[in-house]
């Protein structure tokens, strides 16, 4: 049985003309027809009958109309649906992010994407680089912080450099640091202070120790959290020194104050994209990165 024979034979019921039914389907009245005949023959027995100028259904064709009909309903139902996310008034975007992107980059972009979209869902999951990766087939995007190896990417994957970043040192107020160091801080301050350190998953950790690997300096690990906003409250307890993204201070510095580590310019960092190749991209996919991207 062919669904669109069902579907054809809907509109001869309710139209109760071939030629009408033609028409209204852009299609010749023969082929209007031929669709007949083929589902009467596959039934087996009568489903019209002509009188005059119209067509009426027998009790079999009226039995068939009732299922036809829910076939009719689906369809119409799914050409909906497919219009609607082709204007991106509906759709599922699945985000992972880092922690830092996820709590400080990403929700003003998620404002403009739902105030444009309103009917679009959002879910997004706080991963490290390295979960993101492993739940990368079960996301539309992945945001993390640093660099990804070309074989721990899949190959319909691609990574689109997004937004540079910088680590920063945070320090309480009135530390001696704060003081003696106005521009920034030397990496062997690390060596000499207590250091609040991120989980070992953490992009911004990872940047930090691969600096002091370079400088050949060596800095304990006494003292783990995980998460910023742990750093941050451990740093105001004066436990030591901590360090994040510059953005993790912009709204939330009170009692702290931050230094660029290293040098004049800083630790700097890159952000970037895990994204499906362009072709896979879903449409409410493509919205949100032109979003970040502009």
């Amino acid at each position: 049985m062919n669904p669109q024979h069902l579907l054809t034979f809907t509109v001869v019921a309710r139209l109760k003309s071939i030629t009408l039914t033609a028409q209204q389907l852009n299609i010749g009245q023969p082929a209007v027809s031929g669709q007949l005949k083929l589902l009467q023959t596959f039934v087996g027995e009568p489903l019209y009958e002509r009188k005059g100028h119209k067509i009426e259904l027998t009790a079999v064709g009226l039995g068939l109309l009732e299922y036809a009909q829910k076939i009719d309903t689906c369809y119409t139902q799914a050409l909906e649906y497919v219009r609607s996310l082709q204007q991106i008034s509906t759709g599922v975007l699945r985000i992972g992010a880092t922690m830092t992107i996820a709590s400080y980059y990403l929700p003003r972009f998620l404002v403009e994407l739902q105030t444009k979209h309103a009917g679009v869902q959002v879910f997004m999951k706080t991963f490290d680089t390295s979960q993101t990766l492993h739940h990368l087939y079960n996301l539309d995007l992945g945001f993390i912080e640093g660099s990804v190896r070309s074989e721990e990417l899949p190959s319909n994957y691609e990574v689109i450099p997004w937004q540079q970043d910088e680590i920063v040192l945070i320090i309480p107020e009135k530390h001696p640091l704060a003081t003696e160091f106005q521009a920034y801080v030397p990496l062997d301050v690390f060596s000499r202070y207590q250091v609040i350190w991120r989980e070992s998953g953490s992009g911004a950790r990872q940047i930090v120790e691969q600096a002091l690997l370079t400088a050949g300096i060596h800095s304990p690990v006494n003292i783990e959290v995980t998460g910023v906003s742990a750093v941050k409250e451990s740093v105001r307890a004066g436990l030591g020194i901590g360090f994040s993204s510059v953005m993790a201070l912009k709204n939330e510095s009170a009692g702290l104050v931050a230094r660029r580590i290293g040098s004049p310019d800083g630790l700097v960092w890159q952000l970037n994209i895990l994204a499906p190749k362009p072709s896979l991209q879903s449409r409410v996919t493509q919205a949100f990165l032109e979003l970040c991207q502009h």
